[in-house]
């Protein structure tokens, strides 16, 4: 007999999936099943057949299979399955003992959505903010944004959701600017509350190349060597795919100095254009700049030169990592933000400085 190991059933679910590749990752040994047709290249990468639950023959072949590979534990994502297993498992009628290890998965499902209308709650509050504030949008409108966020990958977290949703409410008509966008999360949670709030375009200004932030200051060594180590182009093409159900957003694909001059040029032209999005109509003022670009003084100093200008009165500057432990290029810009110009309010929420302009 071999060593003790995890059976998931089935295997052609996301969350089959997932686990399985979490698991082997830990150490476990993992045997892959599917009732479906297995194709050659499943064969190869080790998926066994097991008949379908409703099948006579399955709990004989289940059993057989789970003697051979020595499996003691099951995980299954699939309600049905999961309920048949969990029968065997507790009914006394298997031959070899075995336990399902996962919840069961409508309630696992649920999860998610539960802390969406958690999250969407707290949009209802009211932030005393200085400008006159729109209403707050459903619950359900919120739990659908935070669920399309936390699809996303990325390092803004539920607090800087909740900060973007308020900051809208009480942002101007004019254009959505972000400087730094990676695969889109903060872009993806700008364009749709742009788009129920109707406030403007959104314009994701990021290279998409390791050149920009291979250095982003001495107290980043860390994060300076994985530059070269990312797949850019796959990033990009995940960005893409992030913000491919909006018709509001549009790129520039350049370092932020380079795409300020691109941007003028689209205002002066009807729009900005791109193949994945067509041409997006841009004003030329800015509503909501986001800085997330090159943390290094620098860069973030010429950030807030080239764009802060463009920010119309009672337009807000979010400097993101204003409170960030590997140097603090974005805390001396953004107070440099305040002490520069006429600011109606400012506070931290989070990572992020959020000033509205006078």
């Amino acid at each position: 007999m071999r060593g003790k190991s995890i059976l998931v059933f089935p295997i052609n679910i996301s969350e089959s999936a997932a686990f399985a590749k979490t698991a082997r990752e830990l150490g476990v040994r993992v045997v892959s099943a599917t009732s479906e047709t297995i194709l050659a290249d499943e064969k190869n990468a080790g998926i066994v057949s097991l008949p379908y639950i409703t099948d006579p023959d399955f709990n004989r072949s289940f059993f057989e299979l789970l003697a051979e590979q020595g499996i003691d534990s099951v995980f299954s994502p699939h309600p049905g399955v999961w309920a048949h297993l969990q029968s065997l498992a507790k009914g006394g009628v298997s031959p070899v003992a075995f336990s399902v290890c996962n919840e069961p998965p409508l309630d696992t499902n649920w999860l998610r959505y539960g802390a969406a209308y958690q999250w969407a709650r707290l949009c209802a509050d009211e932030w005393g903010l200085a400008s006159s504030v729109a209403a707050a949008l459903s619950p359900t409108r919120y739990a659908n944004l935070h669920f399309g966020y936390n699809q996303i990958p990325g390092q803004n977290d539920d607090v800087k959701l909740l900060l973007l949703a308020h900051i809208v409410r009480s942002a101007p008509t004019g254009d959505v600017v972000e400087i730094g966008s990676l695969y889109g999360r903060s872009a993806f949670a700008l364009a749709w509350l742009a788009k129920f709030h109707a406030i403007g375009a959104v314009v994701c200004v990021d290279p998409w190349d390791a050149v920009s932030i291979k250095d982003q200051g001495d107290e980043a060594t860390l994060l300076n060597r994985q530059a070269y180590d990312v797949d850019w182009e796959k990033i990009f093409s995940g960005f893409i795919a992030s913000m491919s159900g909006f018709d509001n957003v549009n790129y520039i694909r350049q370092p932020s100095s380079d795409a300020h001059e691109a941007y003028m040029r689209g205002v002066a032209t009807g729009g900005i254009c791109s193949d994945e999005f067509g041409k997006t109509r841009v004003c030329g003022e800015i509503s909501i700049l986001h800085i997330d670009g090159n943390h290094k003084y620098d860069d973030v100093r010429l950030d807030v030169d080239t764009w802060v200008p463009s920010v119309k009165h009672g337009g807000w500057v979010l400097v993101d990592d204003y409170l960030w432990a590997f140097g603090d290029g974005p805390r001396r810009a953004g107070n440099e933000i305040l002490q520069e110009y006429a600011v109606e309010t400012a506070f931290v929420a989070g990572d992020t400085l959020c000033i509205q302009l006078r």
